[in-house]
């Protein structure tokens, strides 16, 4: 009897050594690089921008203009709360697009000094670096982005996205080890049975 205590221990065992070296490797396809898709938003968010920028010049609607560069101060403020990074390079190419454009939008805001104060506004944060960017506070407060309030803003946001993932690995780890607890009574009780089953049939009971 001890003896078929003993092989179905040693069967165990392997199976468990055999389970524990399974290692989960992702598919190259699930695995995305976060700073491309970041980049790829501010890209697109400022494509999207300049088309209706270029909308309203053409169109000669200082109104519609107004809009639309309030709707850039408004995405600027949201990602520096997300990541200064992409606010950079959004801001850079809207600026760009701006500086290229001078004379077509000075003659569409004409005397209209709250747009121009806007163009100028926007035109001339610095964004060279996000250093430069992150430092132009007096520059952004006169757009009425607060950079003080953004800081606060990711600092929370940032606590409730850890508190978050803590709670989902927690859980995810809870479960594996209940799926594994069951996948080893199981192993256990089939090695036992198999080891008892063998040991009987070669003492021919």
């Amino acid at each position: 009897m001890k003896k078929v205590f003993m092989m179905a221990l040693a069967a165990a065992a392997i199976t468990l050594s055999s389970c524990g070296n399974k290692t989960n490797v992702p598919n190259e396809s699930e695995i995305v690089d976060s700073t491309e898709v970041a980049l790829n938003e501010a890209n697109t968010a400022a494509d999207e921008v300049i088309a209706q920028l270029t909308q309203n010049i053409e169109a000669k609607d200082a109104s519609a203009l107004q809009n639309a560069l309030e709707a850039v101060k408004a995405k600027v403020s949201e990602f520096l709360t997300k990541n200064p990074e992409i606010a950079k390079e959004y801001l850079a190419k809207v600026q760009n697009f701006l500086k290229e454009n001078t004379d077509k939008i000075k003659a569409v805001v004409g005397d209209n000094a709250a747009v121009a104060s806007l163009v100028d506004g926007i035109a001339n944060i610095p964004s060279e670096s996000v250093d430069a960017l992150t430092g132009a506070g007096d520059a952004l407060k006169a757009l009425g982005i607060d950079l003080t309030q953004q800081a606060g803003d990711a600092v929370e946001g940032a606590k409730d996205a850890v508190e978050g993932a803590a709670a989902d690995a927690k859980e995810s780890a809870e479960k594996k080890a209940d799926e594994l607890t069951d996948e080893v009574k199981k192993n256990i009780g089939d090695a036992v049975d198999k080891a008892s089953a063998d040991a009987k049939k070669k003492l021919g009971l």
